[in-house]
C-alpha cells in the first residue's frame, strides 16, 4: 500500500519561500562583499548583516563562506553549461567556435558581478585552494565542449587541435 504524501499547506509554502529568499539574499550579499573586500576579508557575519538576516540563520543554510563561494561558482557553471548545451551540434567548426565565443561574451555581460568575483578571488592567496577546486570543476564540466572543439578543428584538417585551443 503506498504511503500517502503530505499535502503542503500555505504555511509550508511560506516557509519555503522565506528560505529561498534568505538564500538568495545570502548569495547576492556574498557576491557583493567578496568582490568588494576580497574572500579573505569577508566574514559570515558581514554576509549575514548585508543580507539582513542573523548570523545563525546564515550558518543554518551554509556551513562556511567557502561553501557559499562554491555554491556561487557551481550555480554560475551550471548556467554556463546550459548555455553551451544549446549550441547546435551540427554547426561547422567555424560556426561552432563563433557561436561558442558569442555565447561566452553574452554570458559574461549578463553575469558581470559573478565574473568579477571569480577574477578577484582567483588572484587572492587565501582563495587558491578554492580556485584549484573551481578550475577542476570547470575542466570536468566543460570537457565535452573542449572535445567538440577538437573534433571541429580536426574537421578542418588540423592534426593537433590542442595547440589551437
Amino acid at each position: 500500500m503506498p504511503v500517502p504524501q503530505k499535502i503542503p499547506n500555505k504555511s509550508d509554502n511560506k516557509k519555503q519561500l522565506a528560505r529561498e529568499r534568505s538564500i538568495e539574499r545570502i548569495l547576492a550579499s556574498a557576491i557583493v562583499l567578496f568582490s568588494k573586500h576580497g574572500f579573505a576579508q569577508t566574514t559570515m557575519e558581514m554576509i549575514a548583516n548585508h543580507a539582513k538576516i542573523s548570523k545563525g540563520l546564515a550558518y543554518n543554510y551554509f556551513k562556511s563562506k567557502n561553501q557559499i563561494f562554491e555554491h556561487i561558482i557551481d550555480s554560475h557553471l551550471a548556467k554556463q553549461e546550459r548555455l553551451y548545451n544549446n549550441i547546435p551540434p551540427n554547426l561547422s567548426a567555424k560556426e561552432y567556435v563563433r557561436e561558442f565565443f558569442f555565447q561566452s561574451i553574452q554570458f559574461a555581460k549578463e553575469e558581470r558581478k559573478t565574473m568579477i568575483l571569480i577574477s578577484v578571488c582567483l588572484f587572492q592567496p587565501s582563495a587558491v585552494s578554492l580556485s584549484k577546486k573551481m578550475i577542476e570543476n570547470v575542466e570536468r564540466r566543460f570537457a565535452p565542449f573542449k572535445e567538440a572543439m577538437r573534433e571541429r578543428f580536426r574537421a578542418y584538417g588540423i592534426k593537433n587541435p590542442d595547440k589551437e585551443m
